[in-house]
């Protein structure tokens, strides 16, 4: 993934040093996405760019409408407490309603593993079956700091591994896409603003 140095990401998303120490503490970004790199004049911080911009604009979609607790609780990848309605599903932009259907069958809300799933589902099912997955519960074997991966073996149909992000595979297989739960949890917050 590509890095980014703490002073371009307080240029591109235009805040303040304070304000992203301050989210830090928080709890509303994660120490580890802290990444300390020596450079010649000494130490710089540095995060991975694809990681930290979705928080940051997420962060910021929010903050005006939720509490500090409420971000956190939405933004942690162990946020299983928060809870979606149906009506509120439906209108994220990417979430398509029949994928949606599918999968709240027998759901009156929905968290937000359950959003990130259906989102994930909406966008890729032309490449998967997705009554194969729809009916897991993946809020109970998945973490927002975990990745979708789709991989296919030579001419086979595609399929799903959730797993972390230096995850290996067979070199039989091909990846095709490779997707942050957590990215996509950034996603929907801003569509949720």
């Amino acid at each position: 993934m590509e890095m980014i140095s703490k002073k371009e990401l307080l240029q591109i998303t235009k805040i303040s040093y304070g304000q992203l120490y301050r989210w830090k503490r928080e709890g509303l970004i994660p120490d580890e996405w802290f990444i300390k790199q020596s450079v010649a004049s000494g130490q710089e911080t540095y995060f991975y760019k694809e990681q930290i911009i979705p928080r940051i604009e997420a962060i910021l979609s929010l903050k005006d409408r939720y509490s500090h607790d409420e971000i956190k609780q939405f933004l942690n990848p162990n946020a299983k407490e928060r809870k979606f309605s149906l009506s509120e599903a439906v209108l994220i932009k990417g979430i398509d309603p029949f994928v949606l259907r599918i999968y709240a069958q027998e759901k009156n809300d929905l968290s937000i593993f359950d959003l990130v799933v259906v989102y994930f589902f909406s966008e890729n099912q032309a490449l998967l079956d997705i009554s194969n997955y729809l009916l897991l519960d993946f809020g109970k074997i998945v973490s927002l700091d975990q990745y979708f991966y789709l991989v296919k073996e030579y001419l086979g149909k595609p399929y799903l591994i959730v797993a972390g992000e230096d995850a290996l595979f067979d070199p039989q297989l091909t990846l095709i896409k490779k997707q942050s739960l957590s990215e996509i949890s950034g996603i929907i917050a801003k569509e949720l603003k």
